[in-house]
């Protein structure tokens, strides 16, 4: 009998903590090894994270070095190459002498500098290019020195790049595109994986034949967890701590977390709490799963609060048909008329809650739905704030 939780969120994953996962772990395997341009596209809460994780761990072993960097960890676009380069040369080198010669060597136009720390044993690297050359010119011109780099190099290297669309935002759009495919289509020994969560964004930027990035590389869109896979694993984690579990339950927790992997954990770690503080013996009941959300529900109900009371007249009400209409139909006559808003009223809305990571758009068998990011909101709007009329 398992005495710890068994379920995990809100940390990267490793490989062997994955749900499933297999087809997708195998295709970017194939793009390190072939050396090739992937764009992973999913909503954030889908565990894209651990799967650039998993990959990389799964590629080191087969001695493809993976240059794993996230964009939003970095204030800007310049701290992130300079990130890339000081660990590519700590990994592709493994000398300060030897990475002071690579650098100089193969990045000549950047007059980079690298400097040791002994007591974290890492390198780091500064450029002190024209302050006048762009970020994005930056960055790429990184990436040109990495290819000559990698040529010399005995394996494979891999670029990851996650939180992608944070570089074009921080960019000039458009003119940051094309800097981009300019270098990389010219790149014979890298692979790229690029990374990102707006996923309305993303698509159109890799499947509009006007974009710069269209079919620059092939692209893999992040979906639930097949419930398949989910449901065994749920059932076998609650069973392993001697908790019994009726398959309703897990169906219910499925539903109320929509699918969504890191709110299927967060609730299951509740669930699995709540039978472990019982005296009589353990086993998860549909009403069970629906009391944990409300316990969770109440327990955010500030920063909850808190971002309903940012929102305007309109968008409150926007976003109560999402919650209400279930995403679809929002912009018929009687969907418009019952909530009060205009149809351009309604779009601008709608794309605001896309742009801000609220809500997202998905696209399905020619139909079209929005959903709110985190399911918990939507859970939290049906408690405190549905009952409202939706003109008030």
């Amino acid at each position: 009998m398992s005495v710890e939780n068994p379920f995990e969120f809100g940390r990267e994953l490793s490989g062997s903590e994955l749900v499933d996962r297999q087809e997708e772990l195998d295709v970017v395997q194939r793009v390190f090894r072939e050396r090739g341009r992937l764009f992973l596209i999913g909503p954030r809460r889908f565990g894209k994270t651990s799967l650039l994780r998993a990959a990389a761990e799964r590629a080191e072993r087969d001695g493809i070095v993976v240059l794993r960097h996230d964009a939003e960890a970095y204030p800007s676009t310049r701290l992130l190459a300079e990130g890339i380069l000081s660990e590519a040369a700590q990994r592709l080198t493994g000398s300060i002498e030897r990475a002071g010669k690579s650098l100089r060597d193969f990045f000549t136009s950047l007059r980079p500098t690298i400097s040791f720390h002994p007591i974290t044993n890492s390198f780091s690297a500064s450029i002190t290019a024209e302050k006048s050359l762009s970020d994005p010119a930056l960055l790429t011109s990184v990436l040109d020195g990495l290819d000559r780099m990698a040529s010399t190099y005995s394996g494979s290297v891999a670029v990851v790049i996650d939180e992608f669309q944070h570089v074009i935002e921080q960019g000039d759009g458009l003119a940051t595109e094309r800097q981009i495919r300019a270098a990389i289509q010219r790149h014979d020994h890298i692979a790229y994986v690029f990374a990102g969560s707006k996923t309305a964004m993303l698509a159109e930027m890799t499947s509009d034949a006007a974009r710069p990035l269209y079919r620059l590389g092939q692209r893999l869109f992040l979906g639930p967890i097949p419930r398949e896979d989910f449901v065994p694993f749920l059932k076998q984690s609650f069973e392993d701590s001697g908790f019994s579990v009726r398959d309703e339950a897990v169906l219910t927790l499925l539903d109320l977390a929509e699918d969504v992997p890191y709110n299927v954990q967060r609730l299951a770690y509740a669930c699995w709490n709540t039978l472990r503080n019982r005296d009589c013996p353990p086993a998860l009941e549909p009403h069970d799963v629906r009391s944990a959300l409300d316990g969770l529900v109440r327990r955010d109900d500030p920063f909850y609060s808190q971002m309903w009371n940012r929102l305007t007249s309109t968008q409150k009400n926007a976003l109560l048909a999402i919650v209400r209409e279930n995403g679809t139909g929002l912009f018929s006559r009687d969907v418009l008329d019952r909530y009060d808003l205009p149809q351009s009223t309604m779009a601008t809305a709608l794309q605001a809650f896309v742009s801000t990571g609220l809500a997202r758009r998905e696209e399905y068998e020619g139909r079209t739905r929005y959903r709110l990011e985190d399911p918990f909101f939507a859970a939290w709007l049906r408690l405190f704030v549905a009952p409202i009329d939706p003109g008030s």
